[in-house]
């Protein structure tokens, strides 16, 4: 009877030794785990900080760049952008004020230039002359006043058939009116050479027929009689 329970007690001392063996090595296996998750997540952060961190400077070099480049071109653009031409050149023949002018159509003059407000009988209201009005007949030849090159050459709502022309020395013309034009935009013109023939000015086509001539110094309109040395 004593052997026999002798025998049990050791067998389950056996057992609770193999229990407590398995326990021990789960427990050991979880603290495995538990440590080497701790660390993936760890690194796993550590990772997207890094890889955040890695773009968002990839990105701050790339927009720096792009805009570095872009500043560049623009500079490299505006370094190429010629500036416009500022008129032919003067010289004794063309020099606004003292030169020889020729008259472009005829020397009898309708209407005068006027900066002040004048009435106009087509358009029933007061406005600026601008220009000298010459008195021709349709179909009359529209010369250049002088040596020049043709900037423009188009038609206009209010001036009808209009001529650009750089006569040098900043000096520019426009024939206004005229139809049948003889030359293009780019050709070089010579003094009292045939441009056009004359026709309608629509703003003022109640008036007789006639050339509205305007000059320009540069940007400012001023008297065509005066920077031809003529008189009316």
């Amino acid at each position: 009877m004593s052997e026999r329970y002798s025998r049990k007690k050791k067998n389950d001392m056996g057992r609770l030794k193999a229990m407590f063996s398995v326990v021990c090595l789960c427990i050991i296996a979880l603290a495995t785990v538990i440590f080497f998750s701790g660390n993936n997540l760890k690194n796993n952060s550590v990772n997207e900080n890094t890889t955040l961190k890695a773009t968002t400077e990839v990105n701050r070099a790339v927009t720096l760049e792009e805009t570095t480049e872009e500043t560049t071109a623009k500079k490299a653009a505006v370094k190429r952008k010629k500036s416009p031409p500022t008129s032919m050149k003067a010289d004794g023949e063309n020099t606004p004020y003292k030169s020889d002018y020729t008259y472009p159509i005829s020397e009898a003059v309708l209407k005068g230039y006027s900066e002040e407000l004048v009435f106009d009988k087509t358009m029933g209201d007061y406005r600026a002359h601008a220009a000298v009005d010459f008195k021709g007949a349709k179909g009359d030849a529209v010369r250049a006043v002088n040596k020049g090159v043709v900037t423009d050459v188009y038609d206009d709502n209010l001036l009808g058939g209009v001529i650009e022309i750089d006569h040098g020395g900043k000096l520019t013309a426009k024939y206004c009116g005229v139809e049948n034009v003889c030359v293009n935009k780019g050709d070089s013109v010579k003094k009292g050479e045939k441009i056009a023939t004359l026709s309608t000015v629509p703003c003022e086509s109640a008036d007789a027929y006639h050339l509205h001539f305007e000059t320009r110094i540069g940007a400012k309109p001023v008297n065509p009689l005066d920077v031809m040395s003529k008189s009316e």
